[in-house]
Protein backbone atom coordinates (compact mmCIF):
# COMPACT_ATOMS: atom_id res chain seq x y z
CA UNK A 1 0.00 0.00 0.00
CA UNK A 2 2.75 2.35 0.94
CA UNK A 3 4.82 2.03 -2.30
CA UNK A 4 1.69 2.19 -4.10
CA UNK A 5 0.96 5.69 -2.78
CA UNK A 6 4.68 6.89 -3.06
CA UNK A 7 4.02 7.22 -6.83
CA UNK A 8 1.18 9.45 -6.55
CA UNK A 9 2.49 13.40 -6.16
CA UNK A 10 -0.01 15.81 -5.14
CA UNK A 11 2.83 18.11 -6.92
CA UNK A 12 2.29 16.67 -10.23
CA UNK A 13 -1.65 16.57 -9.67
CA UNK A 14 -1.53 20.36 -9.33
CA UNK A 15 1.37 20.88 -11.95
CA UNK A 16 -1.35 18.54 -14.30
CA UNK A 17 -3.93 21.55 -13.35
CA UNK A 18 -1.32 24.60 -14.53
CA UNK A 19 -0.27 23.31 -17.83
CA UNK A 20 -4.51 22.29 -18.36
CA UNK A 21 -5.16 25.37 -17.64
CA UNK A 22 -2.32 27.28 -19.61
CA UNK A 23 -3.66 25.05 -22.78
CA UNK A 24 -7.13 26.45 -22.39
CA UNK A 25 -7.06 29.55 -20.23
CA UNK A 26 -9.69 31.57 -22.30
CA UNK A 27 -12.34 29.14 -21.79
CA UNK A 28 -11.38 28.38 -18.34
CA UNK A 29 -11.39 32.03 -16.71
CA UNK A 30 -14.64 32.53 -18.63
CA UNK A 31 -16.52 29.62 -16.88
CA UNK A 32 -14.85 30.34 -13.51
CA UNK A 33 -15.47 33.83 -13.74
CA UNK A 34 -19.47 33.19 -13.38
CA UNK A 35 -18.56 31.52 -10.02
CA UNK A 36 -15.91 34.58 -8.62
CA UNK A 37 -18.57 37.34 -9.98
CA UNK A 38 -21.78 35.39 -7.70
CA UNK A 39 -19.21 35.39 -5.14
CA UNK A 40 -18.60 38.86 -4.80
CA UNK A 41 -21.77 39.56 -5.08
CA UNK A 42 -22.35 37.35 -1.80
CA UNK A 43 -19.51 39.19 0.08
CA UNK A 44 -20.79 42.69 -0.98
CA UNK A 45 -24.46 42.02 -0.02
CA UNK A 46 -23.36 40.14 3.26
CA UNK A 47 -20.80 42.95 4.04
CA UNK A 48 -23.43 45.74 3.71
CA UNK A 49 -25.97 44.43 6.25
CA UNK A 50 -23.12 43.70 8.70
CA UNK A 51 -23.23 40.10 8.68
CA UNK A 52 -18.82 39.65 7.92
CA UNK A 53 -19.17 36.74 10.40
CA UNK A 54 -22.16 34.56 8.11
CA UNK A 55 -19.60 35.16 4.87
CA UNK A 56 -17.51 32.12 6.75
CA UNK A 57 -20.08 29.44 6.87
CA UNK A 58 -20.45 30.76 2.99
CA UNK A 59 -17.18 30.29 2.78
CA UNK A 60 -16.60 26.65 4.51
CA UNK A 61 -20.07 25.45 2.62
CA UNK A 62 -18.37 26.28 -0.66
CA UNK A 63 -16.25 22.90 -0.07
CA UNK A 64 -19.10 20.89 -0.08
CA UNK A 65 -20.55 21.96 -3.50
CA UNK A 66 -17.27 22.45 -5.03
CA UNK A 67 -16.91 18.80 -6.71
CA UNK A 68 -19.86 20.16 -8.95
CA UNK A 69 -18.21 23.06 -10.17
CA UNK A 70 -15.56 20.84 -11.21
CA UNK A 71 -17.80 18.78 -13.23
CA UNK A 72 -17.25 20.76 -16.43
CA UNK A 73 -13.38 21.27 -15.90
CA UNK A 74 -13.09 17.30 -16.01
CA UNK A 75 -14.61 17.02 -19.30
CA UNK A 76 -12.42 19.61 -20.46
CA UNK A 77 -9.31 17.98 -18.92
CA UNK A 78 -10.35 14.23 -20.50
CA UNK A 79 -10.40 16.46 -24.24
CA UNK A 80 -7.11 17.66 -23.46
CA UNK A 81 -5.97 14.46 -22.71
CA UNK A 82 -6.68 13.06 -26.22
CA UNK A 83 -4.38 15.87 -27.54
CA UNK A 84 -7.53 17.83 -28.70
CA UNK A 85 -8.51 21.71 -27.65
CA UNK A 86 -11.52 21.86 -25.58
CA UNK A 87 -14.27 23.82 -26.07
CA UNK A 88 -17.01 26.22 -23.90
CA UNK A 89 -19.49 23.26 -24.17
CA UNK A 90 -17.29 20.86 -22.97
CA UNK A 91 -17.75 22.87 -19.47
CA UNK A 92 -21.24 23.67 -19.19
CA UNK A 93 -22.56 20.28 -20.93
CA UNK A 94 -22.89 17.29 -18.94
CA UNK A 95 -21.69 14.74 -21.92
CA UNK A 96 -22.89 11.06 -22.11
CA UNK A 97 -26.14 8.78 -21.91
CA UNK A 98 -25.61 7.36 -18.14
CA UNK A 99 -25.43 11.02 -16.29
CA UNK A 100 -28.38 10.88 -14.60
CA UNK A 101 -26.49 10.09 -10.98
CA UNK A 102 -24.07 13.18 -11.42
CA UNK A 103 -27.82 14.95 -11.01
CA UNK A 104 -28.93 12.41 -8.17
CA UNK A 105 -25.05 13.40 -7.09
CA UNK A 106 -26.04 17.26 -7.17
CA UNK A 107 -29.26 16.58 -5.15
CA UNK A 108 -27.03 15.20 -2.03
CA UNK A 109 -24.46 17.66 -1.77
CA UNK A 110 -26.95 20.80 -2.32
CA UNK A 111 -28.63 18.89 0.32
CA UNK A 112 -25.62 18.77 2.22
CA UNK A 113 -25.13 22.40 1.60
CA UNK A 114 -28.60 24.04 3.01
CA UNK A 115 -28.42 21.64 5.95
CA UNK A 116 -24.45 23.23 6.90
CA UNK A 117 -25.96 27.06 5.95
CA UNK A 118 -28.80 26.05 7.93
CA UNK A 119 -27.37 24.89 10.88
CA UNK A 120 -24.69 27.71 11.10
CA UNK A 121 -27.06 30.19 11.14
CA UNK A 122 -28.80 27.95 13.89
CA UNK A 123 -25.69 28.81 15.61
CA UNK A 124 -25.07 32.03 14.98
CA UNK A 125 -28.73 33.15 16.58
CA UNK A 126 -28.40 31.09 19.81
CA UNK A 127 -24.78 32.96 19.75
CA UNK A 128 -25.95 36.70 18.44
CA UNK A 129 -29.71 36.41 17.96
CA UNK A 130 -30.58 38.73 15.12
CA UNK A 131 -28.70 41.65 15.43
CA UNK A 132 -26.11 42.36 13.11
CA UNK A 133 -22.44 42.02 13.57
CA UNK A 134 -20.03 44.94 11.99
CA UNK A 135 -16.77 43.89 11.22
CA UNK A 136 -14.38 46.51 13.28
CA UNK A 137 -12.39 46.92 16.54
CA UNK A 138 -14.53 45.45 18.30
CA UNK A 139 -14.06 41.94 17.18
CA UNK A 140 -10.59 42.03 19.24
CA UNK A 141 -11.49 44.88 22.18
CA UNK A 142 -14.57 43.28 23.06
CA UNK A 143 -13.85 40.23 25.54
CA UNK A 144 -17.43 38.55 25.44
CA UNK A 145 -18.07 39.10 22.02
CA UNK A 146 -14.05 37.81 20.84
CA UNK A 147 -15.33 34.54 23.25
CA UNK A 148 -18.92 33.93 21.53
CA UNK A 149 -16.68 34.43 18.06
CA UNK A 150 -14.67 31.81 18.98
CA UNK A 151 -17.78 29.27 19.95
CA UNK A 152 -19.76 30.32 17.18
CA UNK A 153 -16.89 29.26 15.03
CA UNK A 154 -15.44 26.21 16.77
CA UNK A 155 -19.32 24.47 16.83
CA UNK A 156 -20.30 25.65 13.44
CA UNK A 157 -16.54 24.52 12.10
CA UNK A 158 -17.46 20.94 14.09
CA UNK A 159 -20.45 20.55 11.80
CA UNK A 160 -18.69 22.11 8.52
CA UNK A 161 -16.29 19.30 8.99
CA UNK A 162 -18.06 16.53 9.08
CA UNK A 163 -20.67 17.76 5.85
CA UNK A 164 -17.21 18.36 3.79
CA UNK A 165 -16.03 15.06 4.56
CA UNK A 166 -19.00 13.75 2.70
CA UNK A 167 -18.99 16.13 0.52
CA UNK A 168 -15.19 14.71 -0.70
CA UNK A 169 -15.57 11.17 -0.13
CA UNK A 170 -18.73 11.21 -2.31
CA UNK A 171 -17.58 13.43 -5.05
CA UNK A 172 -14.07 12.74 -5.34
CA UNK A 173 -14.35 9.84 -7.28
CA UNK A 174 -17.64 9.16 -8.02
CA UNK A 175 -17.94 12.34 -9.99
CA UNK A 176 -15.13 10.84 -12.80
CA UNK A 177 -16.40 7.34 -12.85
CA UNK A 178 -19.69 8.97 -13.73
CA UNK A 179 -18.79 11.15 -15.95
CA UNK A 180 -15.63 9.00 -18.04
CA UNK A 181 -17.07 5.30 -17.28
CA UNK A 182 -20.77 5.91 -17.26
CA UNK A 183 -20.89 4.24 -13.89
CA UNK A 184 -24.20 4.37 -12.24
CA UNK A 185 -24.70 6.06 -9.38
CA UNK A 186 -24.67 3.70 -6.74
CA UNK A 187 -21.56 1.76 -8.62
CA UNK A 188 -19.72 4.80 -8.55
CA UNK A 189 -20.87 6.03 -5.17
CA UNK A 190 -19.12 2.61 -3.63
CA UNK A 191 -16.60 2.41 -5.61
CA UNK A 192 -14.93 5.73 -5.10
CA UNK A 193 -15.91 5.94 -1.56
CA UNK A 194 -13.99 2.53 -1.06
CA UNK A 195 -11.24 3.61 -3.27
CA UNK A 196 -10.93 6.79 -0.95
CA UNK A 197 -10.62 5.16 2.20
CA UNK A 198 -8.21 2.91 0.37
CA UNK A 199 -5.89 5.50 0.08
CA UNK A 200 -6.75 7.48 3.15
CA UNK A 201 -3.66 9.01 4.05
CA UNK A 202 -2.78 10.31 0.53
CA UNK A 203 -6.49 11.79 -0.01
CA UNK A 204 -6.51 13.33 3.27
CA UNK A 205 -3.45 15.31 1.98
CA UNK A 206 -5.26 16.22 -0.99
CA UNK A 207 -8.17 17.42 0.73
CA UNK A 208 -5.82 19.75 2.99
CA UNK A 209 -4.42 21.05 0.44
CA UNK A 210 -7.22 21.82 -1.70
CA UNK A 211 -8.84 23.70 1.71
CA UNK A 212 -5.58 25.53 2.00
CA UNK A 213 -5.89 26.55 -1.26
CA UNK A 214 -9.30 27.44 -1.73
CA UNK A 215 -9.20 29.22 1.93
CA UNK A 216 -6.47 31.68 0.76
CA UNK A 217 -8.27 32.34 -2.36
CA UNK A 218 -11.76 32.66 -0.87
CA UNK A 219 -10.97 34.63 1.91
CA UNK A 220 -7.84 36.95 0.63
CA UNK A 221 -7.89 36.88 -3.09
CA UNK A 222 -11.19 36.30 -4.28
CA UNK A 223 -10.23 37.57 -7.72
CA UNK A 224 -7.63 34.74 -8.23
CA UNK A 225 -10.54 32.38 -8.01
CA UNK A 226 -10.64 32.64 -11.40
CA UNK A 227 -7.55 30.96 -12.28
CA UNK A 228 -7.21 28.66 -8.86
CA UNK A 229 -10.69 26.96 -9.86
CA UNK A 230 -9.61 26.01 -12.93
CA UNK A 231 -6.66 24.66 -11.80
CA UNK A 232 -7.87 22.63 -9.29
CA UNK A 233 -10.67 21.64 -11.61
CA UNK A 234 -8.23 20.05 -13.69
CA UNK A 235 -5.99 18.73 -10.81
CA UNK A 236 -8.86 16.21 -9.98
CA UNK A 237 -8.92 14.79 -13.04
CA UNK A 238 -5.47 13.82 -12.77
CA UNK A 239 -6.47 12.38 -9.17
CA UNK A 240 -8.82 10.35 -11.26
CA UNK A 241 -6.61 9.42 -14.28
CA UNK A 242 -4.25 8.55 -11.83
CA UNK A 243 -5.12 6.34 -9.17
CA UNK A 244 -8.62 4.67 -11.08
CA UNK A 245 -7.11 4.28 -14.86
CA UNK A 246 -3.66 4.27 -13.87
CA UNK A 247 -2.70 6.73 -16.48
CA UNK A 248 1.19 8.75 -16.47
CA UNK A 249 -0.74 12.23 -16.69
CA UNK A 250 3.29 13.70 -16.64
CA UNK A 251 2.89 12.84 -20.82
CA UNK A 252 -0.16 14.33 -21.40
CA UNK A 253 -1.48 18.29 -21.81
Amino acid sequence: MNTQANQFSIKQWLHFGWRSFLASKTISILFSSLFCLIGGILYWLLLNVDAALVIIPFIAGFFLIAPLLIIGFQQAAAVLQQGKKPAFSDLIKIKGENNQGIWFLVFILCLCYFIWITDALVIYGLYFGVEPIPLNESFFTNPELRDSIISYLFHSGLVGIVMAIIGFSLGVFAIPLIIHQQMGFVNAVTFGVKKVFSHKWLMLKWACTLVSIMAFTLIVALPLLVIVLPILGYASYAVYAQIIEKLDIRKTV
